[in-house]
């Protein structure tokens, strides 16, 4: 009689081919484990989204078989979707490092807290949690409190590397915890899953202490104010950004919501040392000598709400652009937000400030692996599959030619999809047909699911609206399909010819009426909005070459 084995299932939910939403699903025996939960900001041709999360589905379909969230840190590519993956289960715990679980809980209503379990766990630490025997591995990161992640069940070891590099000198000084790495790999690693997000750069990523010496040259010259920005969880930038001040003689000013939380929670919890009497509220910016003065705020990527992007528009509550002020981006652009960044900068500069942005600025090094950081987890893990995860195609391309120089034969190596995973049993692996997967779009409280290569027509009738300018005509009409009221046109965002803007309106307005003559009294409204939007369109077609975007909105008196 033979044996049926069971499945070790790896299923990535997001963060394969992207920079964002992360989430990994892995299942044995009916038991569940999540490892991440993460969103991405909309790229810049999306108006109007907030950002996006991962379809959820497969889990909240089995959502009585999870045994746990697992959150390798506390960036929100990692841990943005938490909240809205909990509107719709809730698992008998939440675990990561102290400082992520801090995190999280803020963005949590206090009914949600209440009813979640967490439970901190530091490097080292291995819990049993259903069919999984979880091992957490401190790695070196942008933000304390990083770890990899190794799962066992009996058809195998996975090691999670989440995100990392290599740092030497960490700002911190806590290095990757090699022995409990070491330990997890004498037992054997069946799968590597790794991060590649900079596994097209050559060598090994930077230490963050270095960024510490060109912050020092930069802060020391300024000839007044300097206006740092970075992520707000880059708890070990901020710290250096704090150090610099404090080595300078610099008051240290905090801006924006998100920014001001996450220093109170890494302070708190001991993760970010800020010397008594340095810092100032907002308030007193304007008191504080220009050369004095250090404000660390947000704004890296061009979010519109930021404070850096508000200051460049001359709409920050507190701080207006003076000649003399220093500016420090100190991150890399995530794909697709270069032209909004580009356009900060461009402002910041007109306004009179110096901006350093600049890679050869020596501002900013990347919390992810390069070549030779990758390089060294294989070799020290040595595994018998490996799957890069966490970058684009091109990184995930790029870290598989290293697996491949370092003897891991080509075909273990998986490059996977979305919702396309894999399964270890008996030793071997094999790829998985895919489930429902997919980006969630989120605005406010609305969540749409859009489906791969779905044409999604609010967007196209966004963009077309930003682009062409919007018509507005409503018409009330009596019974008989007379007109109540003079027709009213409103436009917005629409360019007329100069001169002839009262011209075209009048043209408009006569071609409504030739239209109401012509259908008012066989014409439904709908039928009769209708006609009108295409009658203008084609005047505008004529006149101006260009259409912008027409409402037509009938009133009709019903017959009684």
């Amino acid at each position: 009689m033979s044996i049926v084995r069971k499945e070790f299932k790896i299923i990535p939910l997001g963060g394969i081919e992207e920079i964002g939403k992360n989430c990994t699903v892995l299942e044995f025996d009916n038991d569940l484990l999540i490892l991440d939960a993460g969103f991405k900001f909309p790229s810049a041709d999306m108006p109007g989204v907030d950002f996006i999360i991962p379809d959820f589905s497969y889990v909240t379909k089995r959502k009585k078989n999870i045994k746990g969230i697992v959150l390798t840190h506390g960036h929100l590519d990692h841990i943005g979707g938490v909240s809205f993956l909990l509107e719709e289960v809730t698992p008998p715990f939440i675990i990561g490092s102290d400082l992520t679980l801090g995190l999280v809980k803020e963005m949590l209503s206090r009914k949600a807290r209440d009813r979640i379990q967490f439970r901190v766990v530091k490097s080292g630490d291995i819990l049993n949690l259903g069919s999984f025997i979880v091992e957490f591995v401190h790695m070196t990161h942008s933000i304390p409190g990083s770890f990899g992640v190794g799962v066992t069940t009996p058809e195998g070891t996975i090691f999670h590397t989440g995100d990392f590099k290599i740092d030497p000198t960490p700002v911190d000084g806590v290095k990757i915890d090699l022995s409990t790495l070491e330990r997890l790999k004498n037992r054997g690693v069946t799968v590597l899953l790794s991060d590649s997000t900079n596994a097209d750069e050559e060598g090994f990523t930077g230490s963050e202490s270095v960024v510490g010496e060109a912050l020092f040259q930069i802060f020391r010259n300024a000839p007044g104010r300097v206006i740092a920005a970075t992520f707000s969880t880059n708890i070990h930038r901020i710290q250096q950004f704090v150090d610099t001040s404090e080595k300078l003689g610099r008051r240290v000013v905090f801006d924006g919501r998100s920014l001001l939380e996450s220093v109170k929670i890494a302070k708190k919890l001991g993760y970010l040392r800020i010397p008594e009497g340095i810092t100032s509220d907002l308030a007193s910016v304007s008191t504080i000598p220009k050369k004095q003065l250090a404000l660390i705020t947000t704004g890296t990527q061009g979010e519109p709400m930021s404070g850096l992007v508000r200051i460049s528009n001359g709409r920050h509550n507190g701080l207006n652009i003076t000649k003399g002020d220093t500016v420090i981006v100190s991150a890399d652009p995530i794909p697709g937000n270069e032209r909004v960044i580009s356009d900060t900068v461009n402002k910041l500069f007109k306004l009179g400030a110096f901006v350093y942005y600049r890679k050869e600025d020596g501002i900013h090094v990347s919390g992810h692996c390069s070549q030779e950081d990758i390089r060294f987890i294989i070799d020290f893990v040595r595994p018998k599959y490996f799957i890069p995860i966490h970058g684009e195609y091109k990184h995930l391309v790029y870290s598989s030619k290293i697996a491949v120089e370092e003897n891991i034969n080509p075909r273990n190596i998986f490059i996977l999809q979305n919702g396309n995973g894999i399964s270890i049993s008996n030793g071997k692996v094999r790829r998985l047909p895919r489930v429902q997967s997919g980006d969630v779009l989120v605005e406010g409280n609305t969540k749409i699911p859009v489906k791969e290569g779905e044409d999604l027509n609010f967007i196209s009738e966004r963009k077309e609206m930003a682009h062409n300018g919007i018509l507005t005509a409503v018409v009330i009409l009596g019974k008989k399909g007379e007109l109540l009221h003079p027709i009213r046109i409103e436009t917005k965002g629409l360019l007329f010819p100069r001169g002839l803007e009262g011209e075209i309106i009048k043209s408009v307005r006569e071609k409504i009426v030739e239209t109401l003559r012509k259908y008012a009294k066989i014409k439904t409204q709908e039928e009769l909005a209708y006609e009108i939007e295409r009658g203008i369109t084609a005047l505008f077609k004529r006149s101006m070459r260009k259409t912008p975007t027409i409402f037509a909105v009938v009133y009709k008196e019903k017959k009684r």
